[in-house]
């Protein structure tokens, strides 16, 4: 008798569950895309949007919306690889959920340089501000990392066991809303749109501006079935969770681009702004330079404290104590920076070389850590009217235990979310008297641009 070898359909049907649901969903990303591909500033010229890919960032918003009811990581690591796959063992490893993507329409590819200002010879490219890893490195021989535009359009379908369908729903919801693709998607980039069903999918804006914060989580609630903001009862840990986490959004407007620069700007204007009176921004202005778009001294005080702890403190007196704090890791490590030695004006500085912050668990410790994804996400939440709102979402998580400090500086530690180092005076004032870099973010972005609550 002959044998023949089973078809790749009587394969799929067989480790098929016989109730799987099947899910469609027709995407447009509206957005740019960095990355995506399983090289490092690459995009994948054969599989534009790969299903590994969209896995992994499914994975991680299954997490946010699940994580916070597990008190045993053993546990939450066992159902969540039940859903998502784990590496294969004598037990298997499989993921319980089948992925596939046809991509409809690739977007075109951008390899243009990426102005971070504007100038005489070209303005600055939008969304520069989350672009800005992609930028061209002469020192170490890169070219501007290649981008795809907005436009791209795919279908992804999931095949679900029926005891996971209400989950993956959620799941696909979240990524929908507040995720993206690729690399970058914490500060906006790879963010969609749905072609069809949106209104099944997205929430719904209330039409009285005043309503809106409060509306919105109502129908945040009705898509999700339950609240997903609300507080777990219990403290956070490292895994960051939508239970308890903040949201603020601006006004909404028919176009993502402008929802995303819009968000993207509040962050930017946070870390870097120029603009209001002394004391009250985050850098001074280039006012009377030769590149007056290029902004002055930063009032935050990690240049200040990179400065006493190099011995580089001639050139430009610090303003801040020596005793090291860095705020801003709060948004993400490793910080990577470097100093002005070379004035507009043609003059020579003696100004530290560059730096780069990273994190270790406790002190003295040996291993160090160079990556901590950032708590926030600044992006256009797409509505089911086909429009987007700005979007900051800060995610419920606690910093891992250890300290901050300078690489290959000696005592440059200080404790995660410290904004002002003790006997300092700050020169932004926004931090003083703040007990979190979450709390000083959010009550600027009121009081400064009026955003409205969703979460508190």
């Amino acid at each position: 008798m002959e044998n023949k070898a089973p078809t790749y359909a009587s394969l799929l049907k067989l480790r098929r569950p016989p109730d799987a649901a099947e899910i469609a969903l027709p995407i447009e990303v509206v957005t740019p895309i960095l990355g995506g591909s399983p090289q490092t500033r690459t995009i994948d010229a054969v599989d534009i949007i790969r299903a590994a890919t969209i896995r992994g960032h499914l994975r991680l918003w299954w997490r946010a919306l699940y994580a916070h009811q597990y008190d045993c990581p053993t546990a939450l690591y066992k159902d969540e690889s039940e859903r998502w796959g784990r590496a294969a063992d004598e037990h298997g490893g499989r993921s319980a959920v089948e992925l596939c993507v046809h991509v409809t329409h690739p977007g075109q590819v951008d390899t243009t340089d990426i102005q971070l200002y504007d100038s005489k010879e070209a303005k600055a490219t939008v969304g520069a501000y989350a672009l800005w890893p992609a930028r061209e490195d002469k020192k170490k021989g890169l070219a501007t990392a290649p981008r795809r535009r907005p436009g791209t359009r795919f279908c992804l379908t999931l095949r679900v066991p029926a005891r996971y369908e209400a989950e993956i729903r959620a799941t696909l919801r979240a990524w929908l809303l507040f995720g993206g693709y690729g690399s970058r998607t914490r500060r906006g980039l790879g963010s969609f749109k749905l072609i069809e069903a949106a209104d099944k999918w997205l929430p719904k804006m209330p039409d009285k501006e005043e309503d809106q914060g409060k509306g919105l989580r109502e129908a945040f609630r009705s898509l999700f079935g339950r609240d997903i903001f609300a507080a777990p009862g219990k403290s956070p840990t490292d895994v960051p969770w939508l239970a308890g986490a903040t949201l603020h959004i601006g006004k909404a407007v028919p176009e993502a681009e402008k929802a995303w620069t819009t968000a993207l700007d509040w962050l930017r204007r946070f870390r870097q702004g120029t603009d209001g009176p002394p004391g009250q921004r985050a850098r001074e202005p280039g006012t009377g330079k030769t590149q007056p778009n290029r902004p002055s001294i930063s009032n935050w005080p990690e240049a200040d404290k990179v400065r006493h702890l190099t011995g580089k403190t001639q050139s430009h007196r610090p303003r801040h104590n020596r005793t090291p704090v860095w705020p801003r890791a709060g948004f993400g490590l490793p910080i990577i920076g470097q100093f002005q030695k070379q004035g507009r004006n043609g003059k020579h500085y003696d100004e530290p070389d560059g730096f780069e912050l990273r994190w270790r668990r406790q002190q003295g410790d040996k291993e160090e850590y160079d990556r901590l994804a950032s708590p926030l996400i600044v992006k256009a939440l797409p509505l089911a009217n086909g429009q987007f709102v700005p979007c900051v979402l800060w995610l419920n998580r606690a910093y891992p235990p250890g300290e901050v400090f300078l690489r290959s500086v000696a005592n440059s530690a200080a404790p995660f979310d410290q904004l002002v180092a003790p006997g300092d005076t700050p020169q932004f004032s926004v931090l003083d008297g703040k007990q979190s870099l979450r709390e000083a973010f959010f009550d600027w972005l009121r009081a400064k641009h009026q955003t409205t609550v969703v979460a508190p």
